[in-house]
């Protein structure tokens, strides 16, 4: 009986499976964003400490460019009461409220630009 297309019938069984109707979200990871203008402060404070001894050191041990590093101690030329405003935001921040790419274009300018 072995060969007999019949004799998986008795070894048959049903499964039923039941979903729920929500999909439970597992465990997010919640991204920090950085203050810019905290980040440059940190930066600039640990060159003028001596942490560190150039802008490409620091690059090296934080793992960007040193153009990078510059475009953010650049940050520090903004207008202190555009600074100050910034600084009020606290760090971390808790979404991309600024970046230092949305501030590169307000460098260097007064208040009033």
């Amino acid at each position: 009986m072995s060969g007999s297309p019949d004799c998986n019938i008795d070894r048959t069984f049903t499964s039923t499976f039941y979903f729920p109707h929500q999909v439970m979200k597992t465990n997010q990871i919640s991204r920090i964003y950085r203050n810019p203008i905290y980040l440059a402060k940190e930066y600039k404070k640990m060159i003028d400490s001596g942490e560190v001894k150039t802008q490409a050191e620091l690059a090296r041990i934080k793992g960007i460019s040193r153009a990078r590093i510059t475009q953010i101690l650049d940050l520090l030329k903004l207008n202190s009461l555009i600074l100050q405003e910034l600084e009020k935001l606290g760090d971390p921040l808790k979404s991309k409220i600024t970046t230092e790419r949305m501030l590169r274009p307000y460098v260097n300018k007064s208040f009033k630009d």
